[in-house]
């Protein structure tokens, strides 16, 4: 029940990643907060916080391997709404969010071979994989 307001959060940045290729900062900011509430009220401060601090250090990881790709190699790779989006999903999960990104980005990378795209938005792979990922560890 704690959970619903980040799902709420999370399915309109797929929404809108899905038709305008961004996240807003303030739908990524409450996806966030909503997550640390989550698991604040579901499991306790201390995990929340070891939650949020793991979120950080991904988030951190993340960006400034995509500042040296876009740096090196003169071309965006993923995109900074996607690095806000993974920061919330870790926040509530930190290791299914990083098997769902990895996931999902081998997912997008198919899909894109397969449409014979250069880009595809990668929420709408994202975030059903992360659902799927918490629907079936919580039932294990």
């Amino acid at each position: 029940m704690a959970y619903i307001p980040f799902w709420i959060c999370i399915f309109a940045g797929v929404a809108i990643d899905a038709r305008h290729r961004r996240f807003p900062n303030e739908l990524a900011g409450a996806c966030a907060v909503t997550a640390l509430v989550g698991v604040w009220l579901d499991k306790g401060v201390n995990t929340a916080l070891d939650h949020a601090g793991l979120a950080v250090i991904v988030y951190f990881a993340l960006v400034l391997t995509e500042s040296l790709w876009r740096r090196f190699r003169q071309t965006p790779g993923i995109g900074m709404g996607d690095a806000k989006a993974l920061f919330a999903l870790c926040t509530l999960d930190p290791m299914g969010g990083i098997v769902a990104f990895a996931t999902a980005l081998l997912v997008l990378a198919v899909s894109c071979l397969i449409t014979k795209s250069r880009s595809l938005p990668l929420l709408p792979f994202l975030v059903p994989i992360f659902a799927i990922i918490e629907v079936v560890g919580c039932t294990l």
